[in-house]
């Protein structure tokens, strides 16, 4: 991450003072009206949107409080179309997604001032960060709101109080015309097509390579009726260390979208079709492999982005549980 090395010695951390650069004072105020939720936050911190449901506000580049950050995220509940029933199921899949990412995660559920949240500390590229999260449901019920704290587990302590500050300041009025991922703005339109939960299997003629690459391993195939130009994606959801892979052909045999099993991301980008009948092959990608699998074909009349069906169906790494 490129922040400034510390010396441990007989388990004291040796460094510069981070209480001196700590700030202390909520001088600004970002409200995104949009999303109903204003906050504060310090005057040596910045905000930033990486995309149309997000904030995220850290400490400026240079700083120790760059490696800190608060991120406010809105999802639209299953009332809006969106992929969470509950602030529950939102919270659990920010804990799918922190265990596919980190081989030792360990999780505290009692540690959370309020709400329905967690404390994680897990390993990401050789460090080791502690989480505090809070999910909550704005008033009418239509979007929830996920408030995360990230840092160090070196400079959680020094920055966890203004985290709490910050989260003591926001204010949510619950009467905002737009609902966040769902909307007219985001994820408007996005709807399901097609999907199947079922396993491709290892079959007796199914030994090596060459049977592979013969078509005599396990080959499931579905039909996808499109009815108006549009735009299509896919997802494809595994039981982990399986690869499958699931390509969607045009009317003439053409390949439009894939997704490989050997990456993390469950979705493919949004790709153009015309009306027609499409397929939709699943196979082993290795020969070995043998899997249940949940596939989904998603269509707008809009172009949209991977980050959107994410924010309304799930996290963009995930497997099936068994």
């Amino acid at each position: 991450m490129g922040r400034p090395v510390w010396m441990a010695m007989a388990g004291v951390v040796l460094c510069c003072s981070l209480a001196a650069g700590a700030p202390t004072n909520l001088d600004n105020v970002y409200c995104w009206q949009e999303l109903g939720y204003c906050v504060r936050y310090p005057v040596d911190w910045m905000p930033t949107r990486p995309n149309d449901y997000t904030l995220m506000l850290s400490g400026k580049p240079g700083s120790q409080a760059y490696y800190a950050t608060v991120t406010i995220a809105s999802f639209a509940s299953t009332t809006m179309g969106g992929r969470y029933e509950t602030t529950q199921a939102l919270l659990n899949a920010y804990k799918c997604d922190l265990v596919s990412g980190s081989p030792v995660v360990c999780v505290d559920s009692s540690d959370s001032p309020n709400g329905t949240g967690y404390i994680a500390e897990f390993s990401r590229d050789g460090e080791t960060f502690r989480q505090w999260r809070v999910v909550v449901a704005r008033a009418d019920g239509k979007v929830f709101h996920s408030w995360a704290f990230t840092s160090p587990v070196d400079l959680y302590p020094t920055y966890r109080p203004i985290a709490e500050a910050m989260y003591g300041s926001w204010t949510l009025d619950g009467t905002a015309s737009s609902t966040g991922p769902g909307s007219a703005e985001t994820g408007a339109g996005i709807s399901v097509l097609f999907e199947v939960r079922d396993r491709i299997g290892r079959l007796s003629t199914c030994n090596s390579d060459s049977d592979l690459s013969l078509g005599r391993c396990h080959v499931l195939s579905y039909s996808l009726n499109i009815t108006s130009p549009g735009y299509v994606a896919l997802s494809l959801v595994l039981e982990r260390g399986q690869w499958l892979l699931a390509t969607l052909y045009d009317p003439s045999g053409k390949r439009v979208a894939f997704r490989p099993g050997n990456v993390n991301d469950v979705y493919t980008g949004a790709h153009a079709v015309s009306p027609g009948t499409y397929t939709i092959m699943v196979v082993p990608q290795l020969f070995t492999a043998e899997s249940e699998f949940e596939l989904t074909a998603y269509f707008s009349a809009r172009e949209f982005s991977v980050d959107e069906l994410a924010a309304l169906y799930g996290p963009r790494s995930r497997y099936i549980q068994r």
